[in-house]
C-alpha cells in the first residue's frame, strides 16, 4: 500500500487495472465482492427409458387404452346384423330400382369394412408397465401401412361376405350388374375400414392422446445463466 503511495496517481490507476480484483480490492481499502456462479436448474427431462406412464394423467389415458372398447364392438356387430338383415332382404334384391339393388352390397361393404378397421382399432392399445413412445429422431414406426393393409382385406373380402348375405341371385339380374355388385362391395369395404379413423373407439382415442401427450417437444439444458429451450433433434443413418 506505502508503494502505491508513492507512485504518481496515473501509475497507481495503472497498477490497480492489471491487479487482480481481490488485490484491488484490498488495496484500495474496500471488501471483496463475490460473483454468484449459481445457474437456474434446468427441467427434467425424461430418459427413453422412461416406458412407463409419467403422471396421473398419462396413468388415467393408459388405463381406458388398455382394455377393449366392447360398446364400439357390440356397436360394430349390431351394424353387421343389420346391414346383412336389409341389404339381402328381398325388398332390396327384387326392387325395381337399379339403385337400391346396389345399395344391398355398399351397406355390406361399409358394415364389413368398419368391422375390420374398428374391430382392430378397438382392441387394447396401451400397457401400464409399456407405453409406447416415438424416438427423438421421429416417428420410425408409421400407422398407415397397417391401416392401408387392413382396408385392402376388407376390399377384397367384402365381395364373398356380400355374396353369402345374398345367397342366389335373381333370375333378372344382368351380367354386368352382378359384376357391379363385386366391384361396389369391394369399393365400399375398403372404404368402409378407414371410416373407423374419423369415428375412432375409446381405446385408439385415448392412445392417441398418450401419443400427443409423449410427443410434446422436450426440454433442453440451455447455456449458463439462460432458462431450457426447446430443441430440434437430427440424426442420420448408415447402412453396415
Amino acid at each position: 500500500m506505502d508503494a502505491l503511495v508513492a507512485l504518481p496517481p496515473l501509475a497507481v490507476a495503472i497498477a490497480l487495472a492489471v491487479t487482480p480484483a481481490s488485490a484491488a480490492s484490498a488495496a484500495s481499502g474496500s471488501a471483496p465482492t463475490r460473483t454468484s456462479t449459481s445457474t437456474p436448474i434446468p427441467p427434467y427431462v425424461y430418459a427413453p427409458g422412461d416406458i412407463y406412464p409419467r403422471t396421473p394423467r398419462e396413468k388415467d389415458l393408459c388405463d381406458r387404452a388398455s382394455r377393449p372398447d366392447w360398446v364400439y364392438l357390440a356397436g360394430l356387430l349390431a351394424v353387421d346384423v343389420g346391414a346383412i338383415w336389409l341389404g339381402s332382404s328381398n325388398d332390396v334384391k327384387l326392387s325395381d330400382s337399379l339403385a337400391v339393388r346396389m345399395s344391398g352390397p355398399a351397406m355390406i361393404g361399409v358394415a364389413w369394412g368398419a368391422t375390420l378397421g374398428g374391430g382392430w382399432l378397438a382392441l387394447p392399445k396401451c400397457s401400464p408397465t409399456w407405453v409406447e413412445q416415438a424416438p427423438r429422431e421421429g416417428d420410425v414406426r408409421a400407422t398407415w401401412p397397417l391401416a392401408l393393409s387392413i382396408a385392402l382385406l376388407a376390399g377384397a373380402t367384402a365381395p364373398i361376405v356380400n355374396a353369402i348375405a345374398i345367397g342366389n341371385l335373381p333370375d333378372f339380374w344382368t351380367t354386368p350388374e352382378r359384376e357391379m355388385h363385386v366391384v361396389t362391395a369391394a369399393v365400399f369395404g375398403f372404404g368402409g375400414a378407414l371410416l373407423p379413423y374419423l369415428l375412432p373407439p375409446g381405446t385408439y382415442s385415448a392412445a392417441r392422446e398418450l401419443e400427443r401427450i409423449r410427443v410434446a417437444p422436450v426440454a433442453t439444458m440451455g447455456p449458463p445463466g439462460r432458462p431450457g429451450v426447446a430443441g430440434a433433434y437430427i440424426g442420420y443413418s448408415l447402412p453396415f
